[in-house]
């Protein structure tokens, strides 16, 4: 396993295929072998970190980190709806050596596909295949897009890649950027970027080959990236479980998300201040038999009533976590049944 410092070596074409990785594509192609190029999911990835300290700029509420929005000019925490303004310098370490990472699956094709060793003069035969939703949307179009993997030179693949498919002579698996996984909204991200990434290796050694397998990011130096090269999941682990215990996450909290969603964002809002309303009347009730039999324990309430914008609705999320049993639901069953638009997500 090797890691690419993106900060320092990017390519003219596009910042976020180096020059090492240009350069490795020509020599696997020209062998006529395979490379597998990786992006976690195929929409924009649009955060902010810090070329000094390394920081990502993370939700003062999840942990999580914040995705950038233009309208409005936010950081915005896709988990709780927590926003805040664009910072000019890092919270950090007061440097305003600030980058915008915005990449994609669409974008990366058209840069490869831009390569004179892939123009039609130079190509000879060489191929980019792009698997992602976008070209597995038909019956028709899945079965075609089996057929292009076998084909394909060059394979620009999403997560569904890292399960469930054998490649031969996969020579090069190149992780695009290793941020975009840490920006997915939930406690455990850190831990699915591990099990991802270790899937993905298999891609190339489950049929005995020796394949290389390249990391590029802007912070090379962030603990989790250094664990994963290092193979270190001892640190991680015990990392991990401080920070969960800290932030009140599983295994040491449970959690609950209650999430609206409406095509009116005035009665998206509406719903979820009464329904958090209930919620905080029901913890200053000392006496609910309910909580005398089962013992409530200690409840923590995050509604913040900003809502994230998706296909023209609208949503709005609760996060309730607690230390002792899901009794607490019991009261607003109810709300959950009445309601069609109010989904209640368990870890």
């Amino acid at each position: 396993m090797h890691l690419v410092n993106l900060s320092i070596d990017k390519s003219q074409i596009n910042p976020y295929l180096s020059e090492t990785l240009l350069s490795k594509i020509e020599e696997v192609i020209n062998n006529w072998e395979k490379v597998i190029l990786y992006l976690n999911k195929r929409w924009q990835f649009n955060s902010i970190i810090c070329n000094d300290c390394q920081n990502l700029f993370k939700c003062k509420n999840c942990d999580i980190s914040m995705s950038v929005h233009k309208y409005p000019a936010k950081l915005i925490c896709h988990l709780c709806s927590y926003s805040e303004d664009i910072p000019i310098s890092c919270i950090k370490c007061g440097w305003i050596n600030l980058y915008n990472i915005w990449v994609w699956t669409q974008q990366i094709e058209d840069s490869l596909n831009k390569l004179p060793l892939l123009t039609k003069e130079g190509a000879g035969g060489r191929s980019v295949f792009r698997f992602d939703t976008d070209t597995m949307k038909t019956k028709k179009s899945k079965s075609e897009a089996i057929q292009n993997l076998e084909k394909a030179d060059i394979i620009i693949g999403t997560k569904m890649i890292t399960t469930g498919f054998n490649f031969d002579k996969v020579w090069l698996i190149w992780v695009i950027l290793l941020e975009q996984e840490l920006q997915i909204p939930k406690y455990n991200t850190e831990e699915s970027v591990y099990i991802n990434i270790r899937q993905l290796i298999w891609r190339g050694w489950r049929v005995g080959q020796k394949t290389d397998f390249i990391i590029q990011s802007f912070i090379p130096d962030n603990e989790i990236v250094q664990s994963i090269i290092y193979d270190n999941y001892k640190s991680f682990f015990i990392k991990t479980l401080n920070e969960r215990k800290l932030f009140n996450y599983p295994p040491f909290w449970e959690v609950v998300t209650l999430e609206y969603r409406h095509s009116s964002e005035k009665k998206s809002l509406e719903f979820m201040q009464k329904l958090n309303n209930k919620l905080n009347i029901l913890l200053e009730e000392k006496n609910t038999p309910l909580l005398d039999k089962e013992g409530l324990g200690v409840v923590e309430i995050i509604f913040n009533p900003k809502s994230i914008k998706k296909i023209n609705q609208y949503y709005y999320k609760i996060i309730i976590k607690w230390d002792k049993r899901r009794t607490f639901i019991e009261k607003i069953k109810p709300e959950i049944i009445r309601n069609s638009g109010l989904n209640v997500i368990f870890d």
